[in-house]
């Protein structure tokens, strides 16, 4: 409980009860979920925005969700989901806006762990201080900053060309890459 939200604090000036409860778990089995999220996701929201966008994506799901908590309840809880939601939800805009990047197998897969790792975080929140309200402020808020930030991936038309009597096609895939300085203010003004 020394890093926890507690409203009461909060509102007394201790501001960082809005920071530090996104780095505190309930115990070993929400260490582990939110482990196994973390690692089905984040290589992914990693490569898409690039790496100090997804930290800004992870540290901005920790402080909505916790705020989006203190709003909504007064119990004292601990938001370490609450960055992985945003993870997960900054890969929801990111999977939309690059349909053609990923299969589809490999898309509907990652959208049955999203699921089950929503419903397992839910069916957990009834047996320790763990807050539904930070998990959907933090999925809100990677929502908001991953299409805020969103890289624009094109795949251009095949392009054939022939090449010793044999017709060759190419694909040609071009990204605009994210800039941090774009990143940082976006975050400044969320």
């Amino acid at each position: 409980m020394y890093g926890a939200k507690v409203n009461d604090l909060i509102i007394v000036g201790e501001w960082w009860r809005l920071v530090t409860p996104m780095f505190l778990h309930a115990g070993l089995l929400h260490i582990g979920l939110n482990s196994w999220v973390l690692l089905s996701f984040g290589p992914r929201v990693c490569q898409g925005y690039g790496a100090f966008t997804f930290f800004l994506i992870y540290v901005l799901g920790g402080i909505s969700g916790n705020f989006t908590s203190f709003l909504h309840t007064s119990e004292p809880t601990v938001g370490g989901s609450g960055p992985v939601f945003a993870v997960i939800g900054s890969w929801l805009i990111y999977q939309s806006q690059s349909k053609d990047v990923s299969t589809k197998e490999n898309s509907e897969i990652m959208f049955q762990k999203a699921i089950i790792a929503t419903a397992s975080t839910f069916v957990l929140a009834n047996f320790g201080p763990i807050d539904n309200w930070t998990s959907l402020g933090a999925a809100i808020a990677g929502i908001i900053y991953g299409f805020l930030t969103r890289q624009v991936v094109e795949i251009d038309d095949a392009l054939s060309m022939e090449v010793e009597n044999k017709i060759k096609e190419e694909i040609t895939i071009s990204k605009e890459c994210i800039n941090p300085c774009k990143s940082v203010v976006i975050l400044c003004l969320f």
